[in-house]
């Protein structure tokens, strides 16, 4: 009998005995009432027996700083990484002043301002030819733009440019990071109320997110690679959704609701970037083959050949080739910039150099031989055996034999939940979430192999990048370009984890009891863990004070982890000088300096830019060689530059771009003429010479195309009959500037003929 039940008889009691006489006639009507009495708050006792008593005892306990302290280290953590990112951030005036000097920095300039020109419908068109282009990083450039217009302040483009990349490299990467290693970091302590493993990991992962030069620096260093490496920073909330999907179909529940959140955190990363779709399925293929049951991996492999042949479809539709069939002769340009040794060197060390380098190339063999340790010795790094585990046996195919529902609330033998003191006095499991209960030896062993073979898997695609040729590295790396710039950016997301992952597992040690029997499952009361839980659960609702015994990690094993990860951490933040060298770098391609005059911006160069753009207005069409700087008159001024990046690419509605290559090579000026004045019909059309290309954009493999724009025997034929005419002459800014100088052709008043 509950104390509520003992109150009410005590009530009945009295109405009934009343005075201590029996009763009769009207006085009998006493004694029903204490019936119903009694029949009501037993009812009420029962409803209610279920729910935790909500009492101020238990109140208190869920506020302690204890229970706070695992969110106040992971905001710190989020912050510290931030800092971190924003001390290496370039400094300097030019950094918010003046555009980054990069090939591809023109043209994500160029699609902020169209969305800004055009507005948000211009995010399905962003490129000069009208084809799609990620639009995630520009939309909310420009939107931060606009909010500062609303808010009476004046934010640059490149204000705005700096701003989104910072908060996605700062704080959604590191926060991200975090979110995902969560996933295994929950299952060690995740039933202990002070959860110190996990506070101390949510300090230690965002910092250690962002020691590598790889990423997020990478993608500031290299094109820059803004949409891809925003998707990259948002893709480990996309993986953690899809683990946690994974854990609902194991568990039978939450299906529906983990579903949403992986479709709407993968929308997401693919609105930033789609091919972020295969970096995804590298990461997630293991954990897809070894924890889906048999029918869901069919579909998943179905689902990706249908998505592989539209890709290809596309491809062929975009891109007009002969050679999609002839994978050997794919990237036939493609140049390796590395060794195979160097190339590994620089994944296992996540391209720190020095000691830095070393210590992290120490870490992570001593991960991969954890790990390797954790695939055969399973049993070692579990809580318990798959049967004595709360939230029940489960195949690893998500196939649970005991029908553990996953959301805290497991099955009774009468069909029911389980609760409170029903669970002790029935025997029935207890309320345990699925996604934090200890590790089988069964998960332990799956992941281990998922993480291995995903930083295998990560490796090989980067190596195949930037060291090989031939058919297979064709293959292997065609997904991110062939190029070495995506892979790098990916290789922290292969390395951070495995060394996170084994950090978990060591924290897991059972010594020489681990998965014998229920050994490991408690600090000695040879209890079982689902007995331990119920003993909790009933002392937190009757108010008492046992101490609670469901840990699941090891205390030596788990501080000599934490201080191997904050060892490495600190090692790697204060000892690697790479990353010093590319803020340094960055900083450079900020400044204006004539120190090389013919290089893509200088000061020469961005003053005459700014000359062109008083001089023809923001409407009139202006052609030039992209590749001499010139495209950053739409970067820096709004200039409408026919070229306002360095490959605005002919297929689509980019015929007009080849056209103008070809008829400016024909020495015909009326066909010139013909081709050039319909651009804009209101206004008139300029042509701009400002020296050679620069020699940081010769990588770009059609350069040759803008090669017409150069033959200073042409201008001159050109000027001769009046297809052109001088309008500003800027030969006099240095010896280097000889024939520089602003056309208009000569289409009359206005651009039409």
């Amino acid at each position: 009998m509950t104390g509520v039940e003992a109150v009410a008889d005590m009530s009945a009691n009295k109405v009934e005995n009343g005075s201590g006489e029996a009763c009769s006639g009207e006085a009998c009507s006493g004694e029903a009432s204490a019936g119903i009495m009694r029949t009501v708050v037993r009812s009420v006792a029962a409803q209610t027996a279920a729910v935790p008593a909500i009492t101020m005892r238990t109140v208190a306990k869920r506020m302690m700083p204890g229970r706070l302290l695992l969110p106040i280290c992971s905001v710190l953590g989020v912050l510290a990484a931030f800092a971190v990112v924003l001390l290496w951030f370039p400094r300097g005036e030019a950094v918010w002043d003046y555009p980054l000097h990069q090939i591809d920095a023109p043209a994500h300039y160029y699609f902020i301002r169209k969305i800004l020109d055009e507005g948000v419908g211009a995010a399905t068109h962003l490129w000069p030819n009208d084809a799609y282009y990620p639009p995630l990083f520009h939309l909310l450039a420009a939107g931060l733009v606009k909010a500062g217009e609303l808010l009476g302040l004046n934010v640059s483009v490149y204000a705005a440019f700096n701003v989104v990349w910072l908060v996605g490299a700062g704080l959604i990467w590191p926060a991200g990071m975090q979110m995902f290693i969560g996933y295994w970091m929950r299952r060690v302590d995740g039933r202990t109320p002070w959860r110190p493993f996990s506070s101390a990991m949510a300090v230690l992962v965002p910092l250690l997110a962002v020691v590598s030069p790889c990423h997020p620096y990478q993608m500031l260093q290299s094109g820059p690679l803004l949409a891809y490496g925003l998707a990259t920073s948002l893709l480990p909330f996309w993986m953690v959704a899809t683990l946690r999907l994974f854990d609902a179909i194991a568990a039978r529940q939450g299906i529906a609701r983990w579903m949403a959140v992986a479709v709407l955190t993968g929308g997401l990363c693919l609105f930033a970037h789609p091919r972020i779709a295969f970096t995804w399925l590298l990461f997630m293929g293991p954990f897809v083959l070894l924890r889906l049951p048999w029918k869901l991996i069919l579909a998943m492999v179905g689902a990706v050949a249908v998505c592989a042949v539209a890709f290809l479809l596309y491809m062929m539709s975009s891109y007009q080739s002969d050679r999609y069939f002839d994978p050997s002769s794919w990237f036939h340009t493609f140049v390796p910039n590395r060794t195979v040794p160097e190339a590994l060197r620089v994944y296992v060390t996540e391209n720190l150099t020095g000691v830095a380098g070393a210590v992290m190339a120490v870490g992570v063999a001593v991960a991969v031989l954890v790990v390797v340790l954790v695939m055969v010795r399973p049993r070692w790094f579990a809580a318990a055996a798959a049967s004595t585990v709360s939230g029940g046996s489960d195949d690893g195919l998500g196939n649970g034999r005991d029908g553990g529902t996953g959301d805290g609330r497991d099955a009774c033998p009468d069909g029911g939940p389980c609760d409170g003191m029903d669970a002790a006095s029935s025997g029935c499991r207890p309320a345990v979430r699925f996604s934090e209960r200890p590790f089988t030896a069964r998960e332990v062993r799956k992941d281990a192999i998922s993480m291995l073979l995903a930083f295998l898997l990560n490796g090989l695609v980067y190596v195949c990048s930037t060291a090989l040729t031939g058919w297979f590295p064709n293959i292997v790396a065609a997904a991110w370009y062939r190029a070495e710039t995506r892979p790098l950016t990916m290789i922290p997301l292969g390395v951070v984890p495995l060394i996170c992952f084994a950090v978990c597992m060591l924290a897991c040690v059972r010594g020489g009891a681990g998965g014998r029997g229920n050994a490991g499952a408690g600090i000695g009361t040879g209890m079982s863990a689902g007995a331990e839980d119920v003993l909790a659960i009933a002392d937190e609702r009757t108010g008492r004070n046992r101490p609670r015994s469901g840990r699941t990690y090891s205390t030596l094993p788990t501080v000599i982890a934490v201080a191997l990860v904050t060892a490495l951490t600190t090692t790697c933040l204060f000892a690697d000088t790479t990353r010093a060298a590319m803020s340094d770098s960055i900083r450079a391609n900020y400044e204006l300096s004539d120190d090389q005059p013919t290089e893509q911006l200088t000061g020469t160069k961005y003053e005459i830019l700014k000359d062109v753009a008083e001089t023809v207005g923001d409407e009139a069409a202006v052609i030039s060689d992209p590749l001499n700087g010139s495209m950053y008159g739409m970067a820096a001024f709004g200039t409408q530059m026919l070229f306002p990046i360095y490959n605005p690419m002919a297929e689509k509605n980019g015929a007009i771009f080849g056209q103008v290559e070809r008829t400016f090579d024909s020495g015909d000026g009326d066909v010139l003429l013909d081709t050039v004045c319909p651009i804009n019909p209101e206004e008139p059309e300029y042509f701009l010479t400002m020296g050679p290309q620069a020699e940081s954009l010769q990588m770009f493999t059609f350069k040759e195309q803008y090669d017409p724009f150069h033959r200073q025997d042409l201008i001159d034929r050109y000027v001769a009959d009046g297809t052109l005419v001088k309008v500003r002459d800027y030969s006099d800014a240095g010896d280097y500037a000889d024939g520089w100088a602003l056309y208009r052709f000569g289409c009359g008043a206005a651009g039409g003929r």
